[in-house]
């Protein structure tokens, strides 16, 4: 059968030999689209999840009613968590929203975070996520900060320059303003972080910023998708008053909307697929009434009816691989060089258009190169919905087998 399948797929006599070819360029067309697509929405997202996971919300938040001030008295409760099986790392972090002002004028709002002077050193996967672009990451000395650098780039400063910090301590009315020292000034590839974070030491918010935030115990996980085996192993370290927030629950929002983008997004390239199902079910139909003599007498001569359908299903089975394949090698194709084809993309613009004229700017764009994460499940089930689409339509189109009578067939030739 699959013998008699690929005969009538290839056979050049066939009027809809052209037919089978458009199908599998279609196909390929719908694959190669889906699987580049996805790779780069892979590559933003899945940049975006772990740079707030690892900087921002970590993997559990054990929320507490301890001052950052008497930060001290949870030591204990920290050193007990980080022997946990499963927990990475276990730091206090407080965040402080606050009024900075530089080198020009206008005060803007940001978020100061007070971590732990060697930070950085004690958390890798944050550390991975930052990048110094200028300075270090130094918060030893009283009363240094870094800044984002689109932050310091608003307000007019760079390592070496002060930065007046604004705090109102504890919600009263009374602000405390310092000077902090730029001691550095790190870049994350997120606008939001770089664009309004700047981090300080415990010390340094408690002693000149006279913070009396909550501390919060931010715990990274060595895989974060055992959140719930980790917080059910915690939960009996902790007192009533000191609550456990997961990463799932404290980032749902953002999270589940990328989710439903990712989804619609699927959604409505693989129309396509229909759009070639369509043309598959066609062609098997014109195929199955073009042999229809042939197909009577396979039938007289005792061919069952359903041999004769699993030919034309294994056609379309044929279409939908050959498609599939190309389709897969062309979109890992892009997906893997595609800031190799925006890169030729901006040199051809500069020829022919004018210089200076870039696909991705960064006066537009967050961004320096388009991430890109390949996942194979997902190659999995791209393929597995191509072929099953078009195997789905080559049964639909023979089921016109069944209806065929060889006698009446034969006897009006």
């Amino acid at each position: 059968m699959i013998f008699i399948a690929r005969r009538l797929l290839l056979a050049r006599r066939a009027r809809g030999a052209g037919v089978g070819g458009m199908a599998i360029l279609g196909i390929a067309a719908g694959v190669a689209t889906l699987v580049a697509v996805l790779a780069v929405m892979n590559g933003f997202q899945m940049g975006m999840i772990e740079s707030i996971l690892e900087i921002n919300s970590h993997h559990l938040r054990i929320e507490t009613d301890t001052p950052l001030g008497d930060h001290d008295d949870l030591r204990e409760l920290a050193e007990a968590l980080s022997r946990v099986r499963g927990i990475r790392t276990v730091s206090p972090v407080a965040e402080l929203q606050t009024l900075a002002r530089g080198f020009w004028p206008e005060p803007q709002g940001i978020v100061v975070r007070a971590v732990p002077p060697g930070w950085p050193r004690d958390d890798p996967g944050a550390a991975e996520r930052m990048s110094m672009i200028a300075g270090r990451f130094d918060l030893d000395g009283p009363g240094s900060v870094v800044l984002g650098s689109e932050l310091a780039r608003s307000l007019g400063v760079r390592t070496g320059d002060s930065v007046a910090v604004t705090h109102i301590p504890g919600g009263g009315t009374r602000p405390a303003e310092q000077q902090l020292l730029v001691t550095g000034l790190f870049r994350t590839g997120h606008l939001d972080f770089d664009r309004s974070w700047a981090f300080v030491s415990i010390a340094t918010a408690v002693d000149l910023l006279e913070a009396q935030e909550s501390t919060v115990l931010g715990i990274k996980l060595d895989n974060r998708f055992s959140d719930i085996t980790v917080e059910q192993r915690i939960r009996p370290l902790l007192t009533p008053d000191q609550r456990i927030v997961s990463w799932r629950e404290y980032n749902r929002g953002i999270f589940g909307a990328l989710r439903v983008e990712k989804g619609m997004m699927t959604i409505l390239i693989g129309l396509i697929f229909l759009v070639v199902a369509g043309s598959i079910y066609q062609l098997l139909r014109r195929s199955i009434m073009e042999r229809s003599e042939d197909i009577a007498i396979l039938q007289a001569l005792g061919a069952p009816p359903g041999q004769l359908r699993l030919v034309f299903v294994m056609e379309g089975w044929m279409i939908g691989a050959a498609g599939t394949f190309l389709g897969l090698m062309t979109g890992l194709a892009l997906a893997l060089n595609v800031n190799g084809i925006f890169a030729a993309l901006e040199v051809l613009t500069e020829l022919l258009v004018q210089r200076g004229v870039r696909v991705f700017s960064p006066s537009h764009f967050y961004i320096l190169e388009v991430p890109v994460r390949i996942l194979p499940w997902e190659l999995f089930l791209v393929a597995a919905g191509a072929i099953g689409i078009s195997v789905l339509a080559s049964a639909l189109a023979a089921r016109a087998v069944a209806g065929y009578r060889p006698m009446e067939l034969l006897r009006g030739q």
